[in-house]
């Protein structure tokens, strides 16, 4: 492009019309011709105080329109990018183009694999204070799709930020748009994970798992529901995680679908060691491992990864339903780690309540289980205890009264039996 023709262009007398389309021929020339230098120059011309506004207001919208006509990827980046700096310090006036670019950049991003950078463009757009007003659907999506975008990075922190926001907003969803509704939930189970929140996460899963919409394949439904069994089995071992792996053991699909499957195996064997108590090895827990993301097989400060803290947790748990007490050292053993690091699970999950009863005697280095009793069996107890008492004062005055009987015919009687008193009848 010659600049003479822009400059040319700049000082036009043509009516603003004509020179918003001849602006627009000239920018869909240097896009056919894939030249990003000169449609960064055209763009800085339209932005500057040498246009009117009414002109480059419709200038700069066809140029975020047709900018994604761009064949190179590289070239659509660089205009995107070029054009979104360009715009920024009169942003409130070309609020609809700084959008268009936004998309058409956070795609381009996307197709790169740069899923932090495309979220935080799509993070970018103004939808609270912006003149055109969005819709709370509109809003609702756009921060759920920011949300997921951040996730496929791991970025659970903005993640969260916007699920959190999308939250607000979805009562204005309307129920036959499933796929957005669906989406936030999946989003927010997601979040939850990344954010080790296993055993929410595991609900919300568990939930996903259940839908009964026709769009949703069943294979999709038992993935949920392996996912629900993954962060069921990686949370804090306690009465909740129970509960939880107890209601997934009892689903029909562990069996019917997950047993079968080579992918879900390992998942429904170790479920089924979980549930029934049984002590779970490094073995067991080698095949569930590899399924794991990388935040959830993390590095703790305790020096354990969190499968091996659950796992740890949970042997603990099954040790204690076995013994009365245990050595340190041989509790080490059964757990597959060194002493001191199991005293150190061990306290903590005294410290915690998810070991009720258990004390540690550190001078014989033993640990002690006492079973803890359930609020039922607390109150079958204190029936018994006072149905003994009951018995025991009944019979007390039992004998009382047997041994006042006997001193009383003694006295009487000289022993013999009493007689039935002779009636008083008045003389008539």
């Amino acid at each position: 492009m010659a600049e003479a023709q822009l400059a040319a262009l700049v000082s036009s007398s043509l009516n603003p019309t004509e020179r918003a389309a001849q602006f627009a021929e000239l920018i869909d020339e240097c896009i056919g011709g894939e030249d990003v230098g000169s449609l960064q120059l055209i763009l800085e011309k339209l932005v500057s105080d040498e246009v009117p506004q009414v002109v480059s207001r419709s200038a700069v919208s066809h140029y975020a329109n047709a900018v994604r006509m761009l064949r190179s990827g590289e070239a659509l980046e660089a205009a995107c990018q070029h054009a979104l700096r360009t715009l920024a310090p009169q942003v409130s006036s070309f609020e609809e183009s700084d959008a268009r670019l936004r998309h058409a950049l956070f795609d381009a991003l996307l197709g790169q694999g740069s899923f932090k950078e495309a979220a935080c463009v799509l993070a970018g757009i103004n939808m609270e204070t912006s003149q055109r007003v969005y819709s709370d659907v509109e809003k609702a999506s756009t921060y759920v799709k920011i949300a997921e975008t951040f996730l496929e990075d791991d970025e659970s922190v903005d993640a969260e930020t916007f699920v959190t926001r999308a939250s607000g907003l979805m009562h204005a969803v309307p129920g036959d748009d499933w796929a957005l509704q669906l989406r936030y939930r999946v989003t927010l189970a997601r979040t939850l994970d990344a954010r080790r929140k296993f055993l929410d996460a595991a609900m919300r899963y568990y939930e996903l798992s259940q839908a009964r919409h026709r769009e949703v394949a069943t294979d999709e439904l038992v993935a949920l529901l392996s996912k629900a069994v993954t962060c069921a089995v990686l949370g804090n071992a306690g009465p909740q995680r129970s509960r939880i792996l107890a209601m997934l053991y009892k689903d029909e699909r562990v069996g019917s679908h997950m047993e079968p499957s080579p992918e879900y195996a390992p998942h429904a064997t170790l479920l089924k060691k979980m549930c029934t108590g049984q002590l779970v090895t490094k073995h067991d827990i080698a095949a569930f491992e590899a399924t794991l993301l990388p935040h959830q097989k993390a590095l703790q400060a305790d020096g354990l990864t969190i499968p091996d803290r659950a796992t740890i947790q949970h042997n603990l748990v099954a040790v204690s339903r076995i013994y009365d007490n245990i050595s340190l050292s041989q509790l080490g053993l059964l757990l597959e780690i060194e002493p001191h690091k199991a005293e150190r699970v061990a306290s903590r999950m005294i410290a915690e309540g998810r070991l009720p009863g258990a004390t540690i005697d550190q001078v014989d280095s033993d640990i002690l289980f006492s079973p803890p009793q359930t609020p039922l069996h607390a109150f079958d107890l204190n029936i018994a205890h006072v149905c003994a008492d009951v018995n025991a004062v009944y019979d007390k005055v039992d004998k009382l009264l047997e041994a006042y009987q006997d001193t009383t015919t003694n006295t009487t009687n000289g022993g013999a039996p009493p007689q039935d008193p002779v009636p008083m009848v008045p003389a008539p």
